[in-house]
């Protein structure tokens, strides 16, 4: 973990306890957090922010709120207001009023707490200033049988976010630290495998791979893939009981991780380049052929949605240790539903939940968690 949290993280692991049990003992001290966290991803759905930039969104508002509250018991929810109205300010600022409003109701715009949470608020944008998202892409798609293309049915070039490999990191060192070896080649026989269970599946598919597909879609207007595991902490928390700084520490642990997720799998996909199932089915099989789901305008390997939930169901999972196998298997569904969505290969989904896993249990570990 970078130094603005990682200084503080150990030793207030030490009086706050383990998930596990600090709740029973902490349940009285009422949270501040999923309203901002459930607003943000409002704001993701009516905005389309694409999941690579919804991932980055989350782990800076997240981040803050647990700096926050980190900062003295003393006006904790106030904090926690104060930085997360400020972060979403500087993502959001057309949405200023509704920010405004949920700040009038959950704190103390006046309150020197709340002026404490700006200015951890404030230190979270210095970050998003200096992360290297604003590197404008210059390259160039490498050419070859085996390399990604446009795709239809919109055909949309440049691709999405070609440097986010290269964006600054939170608990990984870099976007590579994990990076998995190349995709099957193009023409051999683990290639021609997997393209033509891409096609026999899309064929066959069952109401509940259907179903399966459609619940892990998360496209444009939606939450997104780091969105939708948010939504799943949410409704895992209602239920928790849990204080307003455990809150704050789960958020900033699976955003964070899911940011660095999207990180390294961005760095994979723009490693390899590889193509879409679309491109080869056309080229290869049959070029009337359509995709359940509408393939997404970036390279295959590795799948961003598999990475993702490799993340945050292993991050989830270190907090919810009797979930873990449900939260695991949930991370299984959403990697094989781009396969039933006919958007990606089954390597893509198998090395991307690898890599996730991966990336997960830095971040539990940066956390002190589990």
């Amino acid at each position: 973990m970078k130094p603005l949290l990682c200084v503080i993280t150990a030793a207030v692991v030490l009086a706050i306890g383990s998930p596990a049990s600090a709740p029973a003992a902490q349940a009285a001290e009422r949270s501040a957090v999923r309203p901002w966290i459930e607003l943000e991803l409002e704001a993701i759905a009516s905005h389309s922010t694409n999941p690579v930039r919804a991932s980055r969104a989350l782990a800076h508002l997240s981040g803050a709120m647990y700096l926050a509250a980190l900062s003295g018991s003393q006006g904790r929810e106030d904090a926690v207001a104060g930085a997360a109205s400020t972060v979403l300010l500087h993502f959001y600022p057309d949405v200023a009023s509704s920010i405004a409003e949920l700040a009038d109701q959950l704190a103390d715009p006046e309150s020197a707490a709340f002026a404490r949470g700006r200015l951890a608020g404030r230190l979270l944008i210095a970050r998003a200033q200096t992360d290297g998202s604003d590197a404008v892409w210059t390259g160039r798609p490498p050419t070859g049988p085996g390399y990604w293309v446009p795709t239809p049915p919109a055909n949309t070039y440049p691709p999405l976010e070609p440097l986010a490999g290269t964006w600054r990191t939170w608990n990984l060192r870099e976007g590579s630290q994990f990076r998995p070896g190349p995709p099957p080649a193009y023409g051999k026989a683990q290639f021609e495998a997997e393209l033509s269970e891409v096609y026999a599946v899309s064929k066959s598919l069952t109401a509940e791979q259907m179903r399966i597909a459609d619940f892990w879609a998360d496209g444009p207007r939606t939450a997104t893939p780091p969105g939708h595991w948010n939504q799943i902490a949410l409704e895992m928390l209602e239920r928790a009981g849990w204080s307003t700084l455990l809150e704050s520490r789960l958020f900033s642990a699976l955003n964070t991780a899911q940011a660095d997720a999207f990180i390294a799998c961005w760095d994979a996909k723009y490693t390899y380049w590889s193509l879409r199932p679309v491109t080869a089915v056309h080229r290869l099989i049959d070029v009337s052929w359509e995709s359940y789901v509408t393939t997404p305008p970036f390279p295959a390997y590795v799948s961003g949605h598999s990475t993702t939930s490799g993340a945050a169901a292993t991050v989830l999972g270190a907090f919810f240790p009797d979930q873990a196998d449900e939260l695991d298997a949930m991370a299984e569904e959403a990697a094989i539903s781009r396969l039933y969505g006919g958007i990606h290969f089954r390597s893509d989904n198998e090395a991307g939940l690898e890599l996730g896993r991966r990336v997960g249990g830095v971040a539990t570990r940066a956390y002190h968690v589990g």
